[in-house]
């Protein structure tokens, strides 16, 4: 291989320039991060700097995690505070379907009429997950009503099986949206 010294010159700069990208590129405590609107350097609190109007690194640690919400294997339970023969027995069944599982059979629920229709969660070491499980339950599939999402009641204590993890109370509202048949 013929290395003139204007290859071998070419050579050495990539190498050189390798070497600096590989000391420089990976994770220094004391890197200093340029703003990109103004490629000035801000120093944070702990006298690294950071990008200007980015958070801090401890707030960024410290932010709860997003919960996603879960269908697969939810455990929901639905109660009929209608007059509407069924109409639990049908919510229950097209949840099923979508992957929810019925820890009771659908029922009616002890104190009617109810007016509006409501998606309950349990409480407990759970109970960030099972809102936003109930959130998701009333935003997806009673959205025809625009279902509320409150915490399990004692009021409910007594119909709820204890694994269950949402209650679906349908009311008039719901009736009166979807009609059994």
């Amino acid at each position: 291989m013929n290395l003139s010294p204007a290859r071998l010159a070419v050579l050495v700069a990539l190498v050189v320039g390798g070497i600096a990208v590989i000391l420089n590129g990976f994770g220094d405590d004391d890197a200093v991060l340029a703003d990109s609107s103004t490629g000035v350097a801000q120093p944070s609190a702990s006298g690294s700097a950071a990008p200007s109007g980015s958070p801090s690194p401890s707030a960024t640690q410290s932010a709860a995690p997003e919960l996603e919400p879960q269908v697969d294997g939810v455990m929901i339970q639905v109660l009929n505070g209608t007059s509407a023969v069924g109409l639990a027995a049908e919510v229950e069944g097209f949840l099923v379907g979508k992957g929810y599982v019925a820890a009771l059979p659908a029922a009616d629920a002890t104190q009617k009429p109810v007016e509006t229709t409501i998606v309950y969660y349990r409480t407990g070491e759970d109970a960030e997950q099972n809102q936003v499980d109930a959130a998701h339950l009333a935003k997806r599939y009673l959205k025809s009503v625009d279902a509320s999402v409150k915490q399990l009641s004692a009021a409910l204590g007594s119909d709820v099986a204890p694994k269950t993890q949402l209650v679906v109370l349908l009311g008039n509202d719901y009736a009166d949206a979807n009609p059994v048949g």
